[in-house]
């Protein structure tokens, strides 16, 4: 099973220790990659942040279906 998936208006996230949530997908606050890797993902909502085994790009898509990331053309420009 991925870490998160879409339920009609929920994700279901399971952590990276295993405990499942049911979040309403309209609570959302933020989405952050945890390392340079990209493959693992901090998911605020409802002012808590769960970890989560999935990357952030696959998430954004359960969030908001049809929307992507803009990719940067030169990542390395970044300035921090």
């Amino acid at each position: 099973m991925d870490a998160v998936r879409r339920v009609g208006n929920y994700l279901q996230v399971q952590d990276g220790e295993g405990c499942r949530h049911l979040l309403r997908v309209t609570s959302v606050q933020a989405l952050s990659d945890t390392d340079p890797l990209r493959n693992e993902t901090f998911i605020t909502a409802a002012g808590r942040t769960i970890r989560v085994l999935q990357p952030l790009d696959e998430i954004v898509e359960l969030v908001a279906p049809g929307e992507r990331i803009a990719a940067e053309p030169d990542e390395a420009s970044w300035p921090f």
